[in-house]
């Protein structure tokens, strides 16, 4: 099919387009140069066109939120499948697989319709803890993380507890500190030649990072326990660091539900998949957003409960509109309204470059026709964009009509699953880690059958 997206309001940071009136043309599932006949022209004019979203934080696979499901406190696949399209959303990034749950995982993620996948492979570090300590078997680690990476079918590595903890005694010889450790993860990192994500802590936030630029801090909301802490995260990406924000609802704490939803997954601490919420942090995550000026700042939402995607076009006008901070907060927190520019790198462009999909969120020639086509605002107010951004007119996946006219036209279309290509093999210490943990080697692979289809990513 080749198609034409007609006198569309073109934006896409990475080009400098700011609004201006171009058309766009689509053959097969690709962004082409002009083409002299097409088989449909998709009429944009006074809409605005941009690339397909990316949810860096989507949590929508983790291990035990089936159970959450299952007393009605979730929505269901489908339905949150249906949120992100209609948003403008195309791809979405579960942060919590693990060599445990790599295979629920994948289950959960093949059952999420419409919008593509992917995942991180969360490590527990204890697994490492003396091939850490010894620098001349980093590369032999950085192999061997890469091999996990590839037959877990993740898209990259993610640090939830950036230390070694052992709770018996006579194993704390083994325990390494935060301050120690991050200086050996920024080596990894720099060895593997991109960003290593850590999942922020307050403990991580007081800690100065020895090489910002090695590190992604995800979801900093949560973590913003403390007015300075704000400005140790703002410290972070001014130094050249990225992170997302994980912002977090304003109220509704007082019927917050209370459910058994810690799950063990290995860690020194359990996962709580329902966190009870910090109003303070959330005001904070916020303030962080609109203080801070420049390009390496994501957006996230910090987790289902604190942060649905039902919620998320709410979320965007309190970036875009201090009439809606006022409204929620009962504050403006200040007079600085985001622009379209700005909004679009930290949903697109900056996802799309911290997950390796070099062919997303932009608008070039080559790119992946994945579009999403809003109203676009009345001149006279032009603040509100939020208005029409939490509702898209028209989606694009690979090309491929989803939404026309705000109506889910295609609802069983083809997805699939993003997973890093390394090519690395296990070295023989890996099988010596597994004859002490309760997995094993044959266990971890994540076969075709799993999932839809499989996208390797080099």
């Amino acid at each position: 099919m080749r198609l034409k997206i007609a006198q569309g309001h073109l934006y896409d940071p990475a080009q400098g387009w700011d609004g201006e009136v171009g058309d766009l043309y689509v053959e097969g599932e690709r962004l082409v140069a002009p083409l002299a006949e097409v088989d449909l022209v998709i009429d944009a004019q006074g809409q605005m066109v941009l690339a397909g979203g990316i949810d860096l934080r989507g949590q929508v696979a983790t291990y035990g939120l089936n159970m959450l499901r299952l007393w009605g406190r979730l929505p269901s696949p489908q339905q949150i499948g249906e949120l992100y399209a209609g948003l403008g959303y195309t791809h979405v990034h579960e942060p919590f697989l693990t060599l445990y749950t790599a295979k629920y995982v994948h289950r959960e993620l093949s059952a999420l319709p419409i919008v593509d996948t992917s995942a991180s492979l969360a490590l527990n570090l204890r697994d490492l803890d003396k091939w850490l300590r010894a620098p001349e078997q980093l590369g032999e680690v950085e192999q061997n993380i890469q091999f996990l990476v590839e037959q877990t079918r993740a898209l990259n590595v993610r640090i939830t507890e950036p230390y070694v903890r052992f709770r018996q005694d006579y194993y704390a010889h083994r325990n390494i500190a935060t301050e120690n450790l991050v200086e050996i993860l920024a080596s990894l990192a720099q060895r593997q030649n991109c960003p290593l994500t850590l999942e922020a802590s307050p403990e991580l936030l007081r800690q100065p990072l020895p090489e910002p630029a090695a590190f992604h801090l995800a979801a900093l909301g949560p973590a913003l326990t403390e007015v300075e802490l704000v400005q140790a995260a703002l410290n972070h990406l001014e130094q050249g660091g990225t992170a997302d924000l994980g912002l977090m609802q304003p109220s509704g704490y007082e019927s917050w539900p209370n459910l058994p939803v810690q799950i063990n997954m290995g860690f020194f601490h359990p996962l709580d998949l329902c966190p009870r919420p910090s109003k303070g942090a959330a005001a904070r995550a916020l303030e962080l957003a609109l203080q801070y000026q420049g390009a390496n700042l994501a957006f996230s939402g910090a987790g289902p409960f604190q942060a649905p995607v039902s919620g998320y076009a709410r979320m965007f006008s309190w970036l875009t509109d201090p009439r809606a901070r006022l409204q929620d907060w009962g504050t403006e927190l200040g007079d600085r309204a985001y622009s379209l520019a700005d909004w679009i790198n930290m949903t697109r462009t900056l996802p799309a470059r911290l997950l390796g999909l070099k062919d997303r969120g932009h608008l070039s020639v080559g790119a992946r026709a994945d579009l999403a086509i809003y109203n676009l605002p009345k001149i006279t107010d032009k603040i509100n964009w939020s208005k029409h951004l939490g509702r898209c007119r028209t989606l694009l996946k690979a090309g491929t009509r989803v939404i026309d006219n705000f109506n889910l036209i295609n609802p069983e279309i083809a997805k699939a699953t993003y997973y890093l290509q390394t090519g690395s093999e296990a070295s023989p210490w890996l099988g010596e880690m597994c004859q002490y943990r309760s997995f094993r080697l044959e266990n971890l692979w994540v076969h075709d059958h799993l999932g839809g289809d499989w996208v390797g990513v080099q």
